[in-house]
């Protein structure tokens, strides 16, 4: 006759399945705890490392600021260019890189800073807090080299980052003068018209003028 079994029997059972193979899978148990704790270090680790990365930044770009108040721009130039080698993504090498530019256009320089923009558009376009001011220094030393079409793709580029509509407006405004300097009417016309518009556009009533201006001068000489 069998024996009853107890009430306890079956969790007794599960219990020791439980241990045997635990026992029996001690090495990959440990194995996945060293990953899981290696990969929480990991990302801690990353972090710090971000955060370091982002003070040394900002520390280097208040140096370079120490430069040109000293009047020594050659050496703040310097500064600048391992500013943002070194630690570019972070805030203090896309302010550098700006910095940079307008240090370069003051020395002459307009194409180098261009360049170093054009080099940082990637970072510079993402980012909602210098993308608009990045493509407006771009524009300006477009206009200085006379490259007056990409100019105007700068300062639209610059309305586009824009986060409120009258900045918006007059980036546009300046897009379309440029275009207009650059032997591209058409385009100017393209901005204008819906800026000339726009009541409560702040360049409305410049964009009225300018359009009709564009209308003489298309008029044809009796």
């Amino acid at each position: 006759m069998t024996s009853p079994r107890s009430p306890y029997s079956a969790g007794s059972t599960t219990t020791e399945s439980i241990s045997d193979w635990a026992q029996l899978h001690t090495k990959q148990i440990t194995l996945g705890v060293v990953v899981l704790v290696a990969a929480v270090g990991g990302v801690w680790f990353y972090s710090r490392s971000q955060d370091l990365k982002a003070e040394r930044a900002e520390r280097a770009y208040y140096a370079a600021q120490g430069s040109i108040a000293s009047g020594n721009l050659p050496l703040a130039e310097s500064d600048l260019k391992k500013l943002v080698t070194r630690y570019e993504g972070t805030d203090g090498a896309m302010q550098g890189r700006l910095l940079l530019a307008q240090i370069l256009y003051e020395q002459g320089k307009h194409q180098e800073g261009v360049n170093q923009l054009v080099e940082g558009e990637k970072a510079l376009s993402g980012s909602s807090e210098f993308g608009a001011s990045g493509y407006l220094v771009m524009a300006a030393g477009y206009e200085q080299l006379k490259k007056f079409a990409d100019a105007g793709a700068a300062y639209e580029k610059a309305a586009t980052a824009a986060r409120f509509d009258p900045d918006r407006h007059r980036y546009q405004s300046l897009a379309a003068a440029a275009y207009k300097l650059g032997g591209k009417p058409e385009e100017a016309k393209r901005l204008w018209t819906p800026l000339a518009a726009d009541s409560k556009s702040v360049v409305a009533g410049e964009a009225r003028v300018r359009l009709g201006e564009m209308t003489v001068t298309a008029q044809p000489k009796s």
